[in-house]
């Protein structure tokens, strides 16, 4: 017997608006690829003004630009993605192929429903880490039992993890491969300066939100990537710090849970 087919595409919405899809991530691909937004719309048999209305809707929906335009010039101007755009692709890209993976592996249980709904309740995942990131494996270093794991998450990030060997071969994890790194909201440490720590980064206090004896803190780093942290009131206090200030966010490899 055959097993079904199932196909699903792939969209994101933003305050109820269609946001991105496969066309509109292609023509971001080919803008970075090209230059420029005509040849990336030829490139699509698409024409300029669809290309353009295509462009403008996906800019006032997203309140941040996601392409820079130059005119003249010795390079005769031309179309630039920008970071957020950079990782609205990446984001995609790691979403459209874990979708396509987790419904190859459903095909395999549709002759059954007892077994496929056996299989969706073992899959469905859920964590409490409130710092969910995504990037690519740059580099491993390996030692006796644990390895060192450097990840690219945007143009300006990198951070590092420590997992066992074990842990690597049995997630087949190496160099270029996307994976998601889970940081708890406690581990994540605030300073108002540098400290003697491998993963710092340089974030803006965005948001605080006080509730009894504990306090949650919304981080911003310098690409727009959005943080959690949470501690004690009265480690709060002693920081001094306020919305708008800059701080140091910190963790050690060590409090780090990878997943592919």
């Amino acid at each position: 017997m055959k097993l079904l087919h199932i196909d699903s595409s792939l969209w994101f919405d933003k305050d109820e608006k269609g946001f991105l899809g496969k066309g509109r991530i292609e023509l971001l691909k080919n803008i970075d690829t090209y230059g420029s937004l005509s040849k990336a719309a030829k490139s699509m048999n698409m024409s300029y003004k669809a290309a353009w209305d295509s462009l403008n809707e996906m800019k006032k929906i997203s309140n941040i630009p996601l392409v820079t335009t130059s005119t003249g010039g010795s390079g005769g101007g031309g179309s630039r993605l920008t970071n957020r755009a950079k990782e609205y692709i990446k984001m995609y890209d790691l979403l459209h192929k874990s979708q396509q993976e987790f419904l190859k592996s459903i095909e395999l249980h549709t002759d059954n429903f007892s077994d496929l709904q056996t299989f969706l309740q073992r899959n469905s995942l859920r964590t409490s880490a409130r710092n969910q990131l995504f990037g690519k494996v740059i580099k491993i270093q390996k030692s006796s039992i644990n390895s060192k794991i450097t990840i690219q998450i945007d143009e300006a990030i990198k951070i590092v993890s420590s997992i066992t060997n074990q842990s690597i071969k049995q997630l087949g994890i190496k160099n270029n491969s996307n994976i998601f790194v889970l940081i708890k909201a406690p581990w994540l440490k605030i300073s108002t300066q540098k400290i003697d720590e491998e993963n710092q980064l340089e974030t803006t206090v965005k948001k605080i939100k006080k509730e009894n004896d504990l306090v949650e803190i919304t981080l911003q780093t310098n690409s727009n990537l959005m943080l959690i942290s949470v501690m004690t009131l009265d480690k709060f206090q002693t920081l001094g710090i306020k919305q708008s200030d800059k701080v140091i966010a910190s963790f050690k490899p060590k409090d780090t849970i990878i997943g592919v």
